[in-house]
C-alpha cells in the first residue's frame, strides 16, 4: 500500500512538472538548431578564446598559451593602429604575453571542469554560449514562475506561460546564438549569473526565518559576484543589488543592529570576495588593481561619455529593422543603424556605429507593457497613499517592494554603462534585456488584473497575447540571421529551401 501511494505521488509530481520539462526541452532543441545552423550534430566554431585562457590557467600562468608573434613583440608601439596588421584582434597584449580583457570567471570555470573530468579536447566558445544560454533559460523561467506565485493578484497560468515563451525567444537571444564567439560568452554568462542571483535573492526575501534567508543571500551573493567577474560592466549593479538585498532582508527581519550586520554580511561578503579576487588577478596581470586589460587591447578603443547617449538609445531601443519581402523579412544589416536614424538626430562623429543593431521596442513589443504600466503605477500610488492603508505586515510590504525593485535595479544598472559607450552592437542588449523582460512580465500581469468589466479584461488580455505573439515571431525570424548570415554560410541548402518557400517577393514578369 505504501509503495502504491509512493508511486502515485511520483506520478502526480511528474505530471505536474511535465509541461515545464517539455517546454524547456523544446526551447533547448531550438537553441541547438540555431547554434548548429540546422545541422543539429555539427556546430561551427567561431572562436576558442576562453579555452585558450583556461589552458593558460591549467599551465600555471595568467596569460594565454599562444605566444605573440615576434614581429608584434619587436614593435616600438604595438598599440598604434598603423600596426594593425600585426595584431591579434581583440586580444590584450602586455609585456610579451597575450591576455583576454573579458572577465576571468568563464575561463576559470572551464579550467576547473577540464581538470576535474580530464577533458583534453578544445571547448570552443559556441559551446559555452549555448550552455550559458540554456542556464539563462532555466533560471529565468524558474524566476518568472516564482514571481508569479508571489505577486498579488496571482496572474493566470496562460499569461505566465506566454511570459516564459517570450523570455525564451525574444530578440536578441536567438540572433546572438547564431554567432557564439568570446564576445557572446561574457554577455550571456553575465545574464545567467545575474538571473541566478535574482532567483536566489527572491528565495531569501520569501524565507520566514533568518537562517534559510542567510543561506539564500549567500547563494545570491556568489551568483552576483560571478556575474561581476564575467561581465565587467555589471560590477556597478552587482554592488547596488547586494547592498539593497541586505537592507531589504534587514527590514523584513524587523531592524536592529545584529540583523543588519548579518544581512549585509551574507548579501555582500561572497560577492566582495569574488570581486576582490578578480582585482587581484588584474594586479598580477597588469600591475594595476582596476586594469582589466582594455588599455592594452588590440582593437577599437571604446570611450565612455554622456554625449554617446543619443546614438546608443537609438541603437538599443528605437532603431527599426530593415524590412524586405525575402525570408526572414526582418534584417539587422551592417552600417545601417546611423542611416536609419532621422536626419535631425544628434550623432557624435566619433561614435562607431557600423555593427548591426535593432532597437528592442520595434521588435520586442512585450517590453511596451512595462512602459504602459508606468502611468498606471503612478496613479495607483497616489490613490493608495491618500485612501488605502498598505495590506499585510511591514515584512510583507518589503517583500513586495523587492519583487519590483530587484529586476528594475538589474535593468537600469546593466543598461547604464552600455548607453555611454562610443560603440554599439546588438549583442549588448542582452546585458539588460533579461531584466527588462521580467519587469514587463510583472507589469503585464498587473495590467491584466486592472479592468473590472469582462470586456475590459478581454481587451487587455488580447493586447497581452498580441504583444507576446509579435515578440516571439520577431525573435524567431531574426534567429535566422545573426551577425554573419549563419544559416546562409553554414547550411546554404536549408537556407535556400526555406527562403524560396517562405519569401513573398513578387515574381518578376516573364519576357
Amino acid at each position: 500500500m505504501a509503495d502504491a501511494t509512493s508511486a502515485s505521488g511520483r506520478l502526480t509530481s511528474w505530471s505536474r512538472h511535465a509541461p515545464l520539462v517539455a517546454f524547456l526541452a523544446a526551447v533547448i532543441a531550438y537553441y541547438v538548431f540555431l547554434v548548429s545552423a540546422g545541422h543539429m550534430t555539427r556546430w561551427h566554431a567561431w572562436s576558442a578564446f576562453v579555452d585558450s585562457q583556461a589552458e593558460g590557467l591549467r599551465q600555471g600562468h595568467l596569460y594565454l598559451r599562444e605566444a605573440p608573434s615576434r614581429a608584434l613583440q619587436e614593435l616600438a608601439n604595438p598599440y598604434d593602429p598603423t600596426n594593425m596588421r600585426y595584431w591579434r584582434w581583440d586580444h590584450t597584449y602586455y609585456r610579451g604575453h597575450l591576455y583576454l580583457y573579458w572577465g576571468m570567471v568563464p575561463a576559470m570555470l572551464l579550467a576547473g571542469f577540464k581538470a576535474l573530468f580530464r577533458v583534453r579536447n578544445v571547448v570552443t566558445d559556441d559551446v559555452l554560449v549555448f550552455l550559458f544560454a540554456v542556464g539563462r533559460l532555466i533560471v529565468g523561467t524558474l524566476l518568472l514562475r516564482a514571481l508569479a506565485a508571489r505577486v498579488e493578484p496571482r496572474p493566470p497560468r496562460w499569461a505566465v506561460a506566454l511570459a516564459m515563451l517570450v523570455f525564451a525567444l525574444a530578440n536578441p537571444i536567438p540572433y546572438t546564438l547564431n554567432r557564439g564567439a568570446v564576445y557572446e560568452v561574457a554577455i550571456v554568462a553575465g545574464a545567467f549569473f545575474m538571473l541566478a542571483g535574482l532567483a536566489c535573492a527572491l528565495r531569501a526575501m520569501s524565507a520566514l526565518d533568518a537562517r534559510p534567508a542567510v543561506r539564500w543571500l549567500l547563494a545570491a551573493s556568489v551568483a552576483f559576484g560571478l556575474a561581476g567577474g564575467t561581465r565587467i560592466s555589471l560590477l556597478p549593479v552587482v554592488v547596488v543589488l547586494t547592498v539593497v538585498a541586505g537592507l531589504v532582508r534587514w527590514r523584513i527581519d524587523g531592524g536592529g543592529r545584529a540583523p543588519l550586520v548579518r544581512a549585509l554580511a551574507a548579501a555582500g561578503a561572497p560577492a566582495a570576495a569574488l570581486v576582490l579576487g578578480h582585482l587581484t588577478l588584474n594586479y598580477l596581470r597588469f600591475g594595476e588593481w582596476t586594469e582589466f586589460g582594455a588599455r592594452y587591447q588590440m582593437g577599437w578603443v571604446m570611450k565612455a561619455s554622456p554625449r554617446f547617449l543619443p546614438p546608443d538609445i537609438w541603437a538599443y531601443f528605437l532603431c527599426p529593422p530593415t524590412l524586405t519581402c525575402k525570408f526572414p523579412f526582418l534584417f539587422a544589416n551592417w552600417k545601417t543603424v546611423r542611416a536609419l536614424a532621422p536626419a535631425w538626430y544628434p550623432w557624435p562623429d566619433d561614435h562607431i556605429s557600423h555593427e548591426p543593431s535593432i532597437g528592442l521596442l520595434p521588435v520586442v513589443w512585450f517590453a511596451w507593457l512595462a512602459i504602459a504600466y508606468v502611468p498606471v503605477a503612478i496613479a495607483r500610488r497616489w490613490r493608495d497613499a491618500a485612501t488605502t492603508p498598505r495590506a499585510g505586515t511591514p515584512a510583507d510590504v518589503w517583500r513586495r517592494r523587492w519583487i519590483w525593485a530587484a529586476p528594475l535595479i538589474y535593468t537600469l544598472g546593466a543598461v547604464a554603462p552600455i548607453v555611454l559607450l562610443s560603440s554599439m552592437t546588438m549583442r549588448y542588449e542582452l546585458d539588460f534585456s533579461s531584466g527588462l523582460l521580467v519587469v514587463a512580465a510583472l507589469a503585464g500581469w498587473r495590467l491584466l488584473a486592472l479592468p473590472v468589466s469582462r470586456a475590459g479584461r478581454r481587451a487587455i488580455a488580447a493586447v497581452y497575447v498580441a504583444v507576446s505573439a509579435v515578440t516571439v515571431v520577431a525573435g524567431l525570424l531574426l534567429g535566422f540571421g545573426g551577425y554573419f548570415d549563419h544559416f546562409g554560410r553554414h547550411n546554404h541548402a536549408l537556407s535556400r529551401i526555406v527562403e524560396k518557400a517562405l519569401s513573398v517577393c513578387p515574381t518578376p514578369p516573364q519576357r
